[in-house]
């Protein structure tokens, strides 16, 4: 698909994406054309993707208009849709007085970390296939088509290596052979302002 196929498509799908841009309107001071004008660019964006992941555009495009339309709309209600910043609409002259709630960040787990604690339970196939995913390599977490396209196999074979995997982990977690609460401890602590963990 070429882009002037791709801005046919978000025409001829106006309706289906009017009906998906419901939810976000009440938490978002973007006016029905805004959202359009998301989805054009969003169209634009899914025919690089699809013609360099080899994925069908329909799915690449629904990928990045949600994820667009998480990122410019405010939602209070649910972490599911919508961004954690303040829309314009609220905004004022006297922002420095507005007292905004600050999220607590979670530490985050080192990846690395726990990676070595378990792969020793895995195969060889599980590890290559988990490297790749958690993006312990230099080209970052790669999707089940990617990992696919990397080992020359099928999304099928790689998310059945994932479960296969998944589910002996759970065996040895349920049978003491690997102790969670030492995974709990491998997480790296944000600095706060003054350097501190």
């Amino acid at each position: 698909m070429d882009f002037s196929e791709a801005v046919d498509w978000v025409k001829s799908n106006e309706r289906l994406i009017k009906k998906t841009l419901g939810k976000y309107y009440m938490f978002s001071p973007y006016e029905e054309n805004d959202y359009l004008q998301d989805a054009f660019e969003s169209a634009m964006v899914a025919v690089l993707r699809s013609n360099t992941k080899k994925i069908p555009f329909e799915s690449a495009f629904w990928q990045v208009f949600r994820k667009n339309l998480s990122i410019v709309t405010l939602n209070m209600n649910t972490t599911r849709y919508g961004s954690n910043s303040v829309p314009s609409n609220l905004c004022s002259e006297d922002i420095d007085t507005t007292l905004i709630a600050q999220r607590r960040e979670n530490p985050e787990p080192d990846i690395d970390a726990i990676f070595n604690m378990i792969r020793c339970h895995l195969t060889e196939r599980e590890k290559v296939v988990f490297t790749l995913a958690l993006g312990l390599t230099d080209m970052g977490a790669l999707s089940s088509y990617e990992i696919a396209e990397c080992l020359n196999c099928s999304t099928t074979n790689v998310r059945e290596a994932c479960s296969k995997a998944f589910e002996r982990i759970k065996r040895l977690v349920g049978e003491g052979v690997i102790n969670p609460s030492k995974l709990r401890k491998l997480t790296i602590y944000p600095l706060n302002a003054e350097g501190e963990g």
